[in-house]
């Protein structure tokens, strides 16, 4: 059962696998309870506050954050909010291990070891404070989506490449998680062995999409021309606009909504049977607009 809260304006769930996993970790060392628990505090604290540089980041940018604390640790997501540029969306990535950071140094140099009880349990709490929010946070801003560093490592290559960096991105993060791979192996450190090669798994598995968003990344401007027409009410320029996308996009967002504006346009040019099968030939689980729909029973009407 997942347990769910607000802080401030931030929705927070957080799954038993999160917990679970911390446990898993912290019985690695073969520890008592007492150092159990503290390792299981440490990590819930700082992966919140690391998940919360990201959300109260996005909050200055106009988004709608929500945080998931799961079993590979935390995701902060964006229900709504304003367009980023791409300085916005680095800020909010490097925003995590920022936050990190902050909480590293406060523990190093304002509260320091001496304020921690002299014991096995305070010099626990003092190193392991020191080396999540730090080492974990040196760790994310590694160029491998999904963490930090490749997620600005996408928006930089997509700077460079009119909007088409998540495919460059994911080469370079398979190439950096071979040499992450090899680097384990050398150390037989195998729970990063394990986390490289997942990473490769997922960029390799995630390269298709990849490309097809590519492919699809020119063709906006066309559906955004598109837009101005219908709001023109010129019909045939709708078409000429937004049938070429919806035979050629290969995404199914992009397709979705050239298919729409497809349908607007046969609308406006008085051929319901055209727009209905626009609309039938949208991808599986894509409903028509309600404005579309109003419009259709209009012009049946």
């Amino acid at each position: 059962m997942n347990l769910s809260f607000r802080l401030g304006k931030i929705p927070v769930r957080i799954h038993p696998s999160f917990l679970l996993v911390a446990v898993v970790f912290g019985l690695g060392g073969g520890r008592d309870l007492g150092i159990l628990l503290a390792w299981v505090a440490i990590v819930f604290v700082s992966v919140m506050l690391h998940e919360l540089g990201h959300a109260t980041m996005g909050l200055a940018f106009g988004l709608a954050p929500s945080i998931e604390l799961h079993g590979m640790g935390g995701t902060t997501s964006w229900a709504s909010g304003a367009t980023l540029t791409t300085a916005q969306r680095i800020a909010i990535s490097v925003a995590g291990p920022g936050a990190g950071f902050v909480v590293a140094a406060i523990v190093r140099y304002a509260l320091g070891p001496h304020l921690f009880p002299p014991t096995p349990l305070g010099t626990f709490a003092y190193d392991n404070l020191l080396f999540v929010n730090f080492g974990w946070g040196i760790f994310n801003l590694l160029p491998m989506l999904p963490l930090d560093g490749g997620n600005a490592m996408t928006q930089i290559l997509g700077a460079f490449t009119g909007g088409r960096g998540e495919r460059p991105a994911r080469i370079v993060s398979i190439v950096v998680a071979s040499l992450a791979v090899l680097l384990a192996l050398l150390l037989q450190n195998w729970w990063v062995g394990i986390l490289a090669v997942w990473f490769i798994s997922m960029n390799v598995r995630g390269l298709p999409d990849a490309a097809a968003r590519d492919h699809d990344a020119p063709l906006k401007p066309a559906l955004e021309q598109a837009y101005g027409a219908l709001h023109a009410k010129d019909g045939a320029r709708v078409l000429a606009l937004a049938r070429p996308v919806a035979l050629t996009s290969r995404t199914a967002p992009v397709r979705a909504e050239a298919l729409q504006l497809v349908a607007f346009g046969y609308l406006l040019e008085g051929s319901v049977p055209d727009a209905d099968a626009a609309i039938a030939a949208l991808p599986p689980g894509y409903k028509p607009h309600p404005s579309l729909l109003e419009m259709r029973a209009r012009a049946a009407a």
